[in-house]
């Protein structure tokens, strides 16, 4: 075998080489773009207890980045609305929603509609869906130490 056929043999061998590698490149760039658009949303985890049986149902959800109302608010408002999954019980009554939300010196304050006192069919206990939702809360917070829930202004539970 003479030089330049060896040398063509080694071109010949090293352009599908090189379409790999720089396909390979392509992919890698793609995936990274698409990774940093899919940052705009934040993941939450949702625990709905279970219409079955004692257990809970977790479900994660994607949630707006930077919502107008705020990451809390938002939070509870997604949380207030139930599961998507079926054969999970509600937290409070249909139509209970948020009438303020702040947070002060890591302590997040809570004010819900009167419409949690109702009770309906599928829905949990009144003390056992606010201890959910301040779990809800904090744990997909971190810098919120505690909780305290009001109905209409008034304390949901004295301590």
């Amino acid at each position: 075998m003479t030089a330049k056929a060896t040398i063509n043999m080694l071109k010949q061998k090293s352009l599908p080489i090189c379409i790999i590698s720089l396909l390979i490149a392509g992919i890698f760039v793609l995936s990274f773009f698409l990774y940093g658009i899919s940052k705009h949303a934040d993941r939450r985890t949702f625990i709905f207890p279970s219409a079955e049986d004692g257990k809970y149902i977790i479900e994660y959800r994607n949630l707006t980045e930077k919502p107008h109302q705020g990451d809390i608010n938002l939070y509870i408002d997604e949380i207030l609305l139930g599961s998507t999954v079926e054969r999970t019980k509600l937290l409070f009554t249909p139509g209970t929603r948020v009438l303020s939300c702040f947070e002060r010196d890591h302590i997040l304050y809570v004010n819900l509609s009167n419409d949690l006192l109702q009770m309906g069919e599928g829905v949990i206990e009144i003390r056992e869906g606010t201890e959910l939702l301040k779990k809800n809360i904090m744990r997909n917070f971190s810098k919120i130490d505690s909780v305290e829930i009001y109905i209409e202004g008034k304390s949901a539970f004295e301590k």
